[in-house]
């Protein structure tokens, strides 16, 4: 007799990082706050709106230092795995001829980014190429662990979440917000008898 067990990914964003500042700024002003950004600690006035169960979950971290502390925050003890294809997609910045809040440099620099635009980080093209391994890992991973718990990053976490929507898996839940959380299932027929 065959039934249905559900396998369940679920992807954690990570905290606001406590050099998130929203200040008028240049380019090059803007480049740093890119590196700041990515060493950043998370703000400790940024907590999570609930925090998901993590018992009985196969635990994935990216490498980055939001992502670990993010999991840390939340009691994990052991990490089962330190992935770099989870890493955030490179933040762009370029050299441009005047000043705006960092979070519209954020806009910007994505939207050129997306158009093609390259510069000294990953392309998009690259950075897709390496969520589309992170998705072959994920459901690897989910044909031995039937729930994996990933603590990652916005633009990461939204197109792995596509390209497993295109794999056949179901958005049960999705929040793309500092500590959001994006859960995605997919049942398999298994056989009772075997």
């Amino acid at each position: 007799m065959a039934h249905n067990q559900i396998r369940e990914v679920v992807f954690i964003r990570h905290g606001k990082p406590l050099s998130a500042h929203n200040e008028k700024i240049n380019s090059a002003c803007y480049a740093n706050w890119v590196r700041q950004y990515n060493k950043s600690l998370l703000d400790p006035a940024s907590h999570p709106k609930k925090t998901v169960p993590l018992e009985n979950s196969y635990i994935v971290t990216s490498p980055l230092l939001r992502a670990k502390l993010s999991a840390a925050y939340y009691g994990v003890t052991e990490v089962n795995e330190e992935l770099p294809y989870l890493k955030e997609m490179d933040i762009p910045y370029y050299k441009l001829p005047f000043t705006l809040r960092s979070w519209h440099w954020v806009v910007l620099s994505r939207a050129l980014w997306f158009l093609g635009v390259t510069g000294r980080f990953e392309s998009f093209k690259f950075a897709k190429q390496r969520v589309k391994k992170l998705v072959c890992h994920v459901e690897k991973l989910s044909e031995t662990h039937q729930r994996i718990v990933l603590f990652g990053h916005g633009m990461t976490n939204y197109y792995a979440g596509k390209f497993l929507i295109k794999n056949g898996w179901e958005l049960k839940q999705k929040d793309r917000d500092f500590w959001g959380v994006t859960v995605l299932q997919k049942a398999e027929a298994t056989n009772a008898n075997a």
